[in-house]
Order: structure tokens, then C-alpha cells, then sequence
């Protein structure tokens, strides 16, 4: 069965700076991705398995025998390095993503610490400022009521000095009324004797 589309190239991860890396980084990009998709081809794995069926009918032919035999061990030398170089470069590209997975995971735990210390501190300094609040309002209360009960003293003493006032002068106003009732009666008094007297003389 043919291929509908053709077979993608891969493409080796790209690694680090440096000589030797950068001739990796060359070949992984360039060079090795031709070979890999050689020995991927569906036409190639068949083809190279239909070079068993001339091994078995052309024994005789040496020639022909050990250049299909090389053919073979070389193919099978590629395919166990490219595997063997895939599963390596796997393994590092797992291990680089677990470490930087690690890394991550310490960066966030440590955001989170960092955060939730920050929320702490943020919720003592409003308790604090709460406390402040509370006892600002305390003493502002303390001091009205205070103001406010040394205004009721001073008014409750005018008015008891007002009454006392009024009363005085209620009570004097009654004692004048009082004398002035007793004169009025001595006057009458007088005048009835003075009354008495002069029809006494006339008899």
C-alpha cells in the first residue's frame, strides 16, 4: 500500500550552546531527518523485506548474497542508532521537562507563600487599622457623652437656679400680698372703731 500524502520530516529538538552542540543542533536539523524518513516509509519496510525472498533463491550468487547482507546490517545498524538516539534525546527531553516542571511547580509554591504572606499581612495591618478606628470612636464617644453631661449639669443647674428664683419671688410677692391684706384689715379695723367711737359721743 503506497503513501496518500507524503511522510512529514522530523525534526530533532534544537540543544544548548557550543561546538559540538551546534554540529548536533546542524545535523539533528539538516541531515538526520532524511535518513529517518527513509527508514519510516511504509515502501522502504516492505522493499527491504521483500530482500529476504532473493537471499533464499540466489544462495549461489555471492556476490549478490553479501551485498543484500550488507544492505541488511546496515539498515539494521541505522534503524537500532536512530532508535537508540530518539530514546536518548527522549529521555533528556523528559527529564529537561520534569526539571523545568519542578522548577515551575517551586516558582508557584513559592508565588502562592509569597501571596498568602502578603494576604496575612494585609489582614493584620486591617485589624490593626480597625482597632485604630474602634478606639478613635471609643474616645470620641466618651468625650461627647462627657460634653454632653456637663451641658445637662450646667442646665439643670440654671433651671434649679431659675426656680429657686422664682420661687423666691413667688414668695416674697406672697408675703407683700400677706402684709398688704394685714394693713388693708388694721385700716378697716380702725375705721370701724373710729365708727364705734362716734356714735358713742353722739348718744
Amino acid at each position: 500500500m503506497s503513501d496518500a500524502t507524503p511522510t512529514p520530516i522530523p525534526v530533532m529538538p534544537v540543544q544548548e550552546d557550543g561546538p559540538f552542540k551546534r554540529l548536533n543542533a546542524f545535523l539533528d536539523k539538516y541531515v538526520l531527518p532524511y535518513p529517518v524518513r527513509y527508514l519510516t516509509n511504509r515502501l522502504t519496510i516492505l522493499a527491504t523485506l521483500g530482500l529476504l525472498i532473493p537471499l533464499i533463491f540466489f544462495t549461489k550468487e555471492q556476490a549478490f548474497v553479501n551485498t543484500l547482507n550488507s544492505y541488511l546490517n546496515v539498515m539494521s545498524v541505522v534503524v537500532s542508532s536512530t532508535v537508540l538516539l530518539y530514546s536518548t534525546i527522549s529521555e533528556a527531553r523528559d527529564r529537561i521537562a520534569s526539571a523545568r516542571r519542578e522548577q515551575i511547580a517551586a516558582l508557584h509554591q513559592a508565588k502562592v507563600d509569597e501571596r498568602a504572606q502578603e494576604d496575612h499581612e494585609r489582614i493584620e495591618q486591617m485589624h490593626q487599622h480597625l482597632d485604630e478606628l474602634r478606639r478613635e470612636v471609643m474616645d470620641h464617644v466618651s468625650t461627647s457623652l462627657n460634653e454632653i453631661q456637663k451641658i445637662l449639669m450646667e442646665r439643670l443647674d440654671t433651671m434649679h437656679s431659675t426656680d429657686q428664683a422664682q420661687l423666691t419671688a413667688m414668695h416674697e410677692a406672697v408675703m407683700d400680698a400677706n402684709q398688704r391684706h394685714h394693713e388693708q384689715i388694721a385700716a378697716l379695723s380702725a375705721m370701724v372703731e373710729s365708727l364705734k367711737d362716734d356714735g358713742s359721743n353722739e348718744e
